[in-house]
């Protein structure tokens, strides 16, 4: 599936069921720059975000894959009726991803290709390479340096299936028990 616009990532969201009403929107967020926002009304209480969200991570590639679903009563609207998007909240993304320190050599070792890759200061295990700003040759360049630095052999695909460090890190231990 080639997902290419925010409205093709909209009908995937808005193909779930339990949703009222959705919009997506790419903001500006600092220090993590454009990321995608999904709003959501649902059409009853009790709505399971956490189902919702391994849905979009199944459904759409990573890069198309919001870094935030924010809960809303309702999408505005101008007065023709077309949604205004804009007009909704800016999220707090500083919550989103706490920082988590990594816990053996090999996750510090993953954070810091990641940090450099990426050009940021630090990486936490939980940190997700799209939502970084990650893209193709960054994946290509991870992986060029993973690999050798653990005697496996990873492609961007697999990074692309395995964004966080935390994720990486599973994918090696099962590459190395499987002789890969």
């Amino acid at each position: 599936m080639a997902v290419t616009a925010n409205q093709d990532v909209r009908d995937v969201l808005a193909a779930y069921p339990g949703l009222a009403d959705v919009a997506v929107v790419t903001r500006v967020q600092e220090p993590l720059g454009q990321v995608l926002v999904a709003y959501i009304v649902p059409s009853s209480p009790g709505l399971d975000q956490a189902a919702l969200h391994k849905y979009l991570r199944e459904t759409l590639p990573g890069s198309a894959v919001p870094a935030a679903i924010v809960v809303v009563d309702a999408i505005p609207v101008d007065s023709a009726g077309t949604p205004e998007p804009q007009a909704l909240p800016a999220p707090d993304l500083r919550g989103l991803l706490p920082y988590r320190s990594p816990d053996t050599p090999r996750q510090e070792a993953l954070c810091t290709i990641f940090a450099e890759v990426l050009a940021r200061t630090r990486c936490g295990v939980d940190d997700d390479f799209f939502i970084l700003g990650g893209e193709s040759i960054d994946a290509m360049v991870i992986a060029s340096r993973v690999g050798p630095a653990f005697g496996l052999e990873i492609s961007m695909n697999e990074l692309f299936d395995a964004p966080t460090v935390a994720e990486l890190d599973q994918l090696l231990d099962r590459l190395s028990s499987t002789g890969s």
